[in-house]
């Protein structure tokens, strides 16, 4: 047998269930309709019923209402300040991570040419042996033509 509820059995049921409840589900206000007058009603149709009860049905003074539209654009202002906050936090870690690299590639750049200079003045310093060397050379091979030229020279 189809059992059709009127609105004022569903809204009869939702005002006995909030006195005992401060918050009432569609679900529940089907279950204690089934139990009541044995017929649960369209889900849809309770359900509206349900949500149109739970609403105030007193219009919102003003200044609530402008209240909740100051809370809805700080709440953006929040979302927009935290996502330029992580991407300037992003920028900066970019910065360091590329600051970093440059420091440590001439801080590699100076260290080997702090190598090619000690190893220029360790070069510098044998240049100079030899060059002592080559002179010393030179004058005993000046000095060793000269007595040939002597030797020459008597026996001519």
């Amino acid at each position: 047998m189809n059992r059709k509820l009127t609105d004022a059995q569903i809204t009869a049921t939702f005002q006995w269930l909030r006195a005992a409840r401060s918050h009432v589900s569609g679900r529940a206000l089907r279950a204690a309709l089934r139990q009541q007058y044995g017929a649960s009603g369209k889900t849809e149709r309770v359900f509206a019923l349900c949500r149109m009860l739970r609403e105030p049905t007193v219009p919102e003074p003003e200044t609530i209402a402008e209240l909740r539209r100051e809370l809805l654009a700080a709440e953006q202002a929040r979302a927009a300040a935290q996502d330029a906050r992580d991407r300037a936090i992003g920028r900066a870690e970019r910065s360091e991570a590329r600051e970093l690299a440059h420091q440590d590639r001439w801080a590699n750049e100076i260290h080997t040419l702090r190598e090619s200079v000690e190893q220029l003045k360790g070069e510098r310093m044998r240049r100079q042996s030899l060059e002592d060397h080559v002179l010393r050379l030179q004058r005993e091979l000046q000095s060793l033509r000269q007595r040939l030229a002597r030797h020459e020279g008597e026996d001519r």
